[in-house]
């Protein structure tokens, strides 16, 4: 078995490099889970050791490929920072993942989820979850001062690959935060959990969003995630740009963003600016038509 000090120096590398604690019990325990099949000594570990771990995970485990990437990733940056003892695994093979279409909900399923929760902390927070496409760690994360009234956007603090970004603030949204302030008065915690100074745990969210999702009858399968799937496939088809889209989600590379495009160019509606306008204004052009 591994020793400890060894691990500690592991956890501590993975902190410094600015992992989310999220990631670094992630890749501390398949690293665990690694150290636990292979019985070789630390020193005599090999790549061919490694291949042989991950066919087992392929084989017997039968994850998926972001899983196997993972257990990989985790074994790599133990060898290569850790121990200083590089070992070439990037071009260890891993199955290639089925290509699939992110799920989502129409505008009526993910109303109907929402109007379910009777709870208006978890009303509030599914509400905001779906209008600012907020992943369900940046949701949970929210402080009261995160939100910005004034601009009409939410700071999302050292999201995913801690980078600061703004996402949208609907004005409906914001009614309904409004009304939850004045009934929960929340202090630094915009959602806190069961002690005032933690914030909800994603799995109380998780938890209230399938209680809701249950009790709405809605049966197509789908996370508390899918909602964030579900606000950018509706801001597409309601005529948002698609880099616009990539800055409210927080995607570094565009190819994650362009998925979405698949799912709505059957559905998109090309419109003349001036009949958007023509919605918008009470200039005599479109009283005379």
């Amino acid at each position: 078995m591994i020793e400890q000090q060894f691990l500690d120096r592991y956890q501590r590398d993975l902190a410094l490099k600015g992992y989310s604690k999220r990631t670094q019990k992630t890749y501390y325990r398949s690293l665990m889970h690694f150290f636990k099949y292979c019985k070789e000594p630390l020193k005599s570990i090999t790549k061919e050791h490694i291949k042989d771990y991950l066919f087992y995970l392929i084989k017997d485990r039968k994850l998926s490929e972001s899983t196997l990437k993972q257990a990989r990733n985790s074994i790599r940056y133990f060898f290569s920072q850790t121990m200083s003892r590089p070992i070439e695994v990037e071009n260890i093979p891993c199955p290639k993942k089925a290509k699939r279409l992110p799920n989502f909900f129409t505008a009526d399923e993910v109303f109907r989820i929402i109007n379910a929760s009777d709870n208006l902390k978890h009303r509030t927070m599914l509400i905001l979850a779906y209008s600012s496409g907020l992943r369900v760690s940046e949701l949970v994360n929210l402080e009261v001062s995160d939100i910005c009234r004034k601009s009409m956007r939410i700071k999302i603090r050292q999201g995913k690959g801690w980078k600061d970004r703004y996402a949208i603030l609907s004005s409906v949204c914001l009614k309904y935060l409004e009304k939850y302030w004045k009934s929960y008065h929340p202090d630094v915690w915009l959602f806190p959990g069961r002690k005032p100074e933690t914030h909800l745990s994603i799995r109380a969210a998780q938890h209230a969003y399938h209680k809701a999702k249950k009790k709405s009858g809605i049966t197509k399968p789908g996370g508390i995630h899918t909602l964030r799937h579900s606000f950018a496939t509706h801001m597409l088809e309601t005529g948002s740009g698609i880099f616009q889209l990539q800055k409210f989600l927080g995607h570094r590379h565009l190819r994650t963003t362009l998925i979405y495009l698949h799912i709505t160019e059957e559905k998109i509606i090309a419109r003349s600016p001036l009949d958007v306008f023509a919605e918008r204004s009470n200039n005599e052009l479109f009283n005379n038509c």
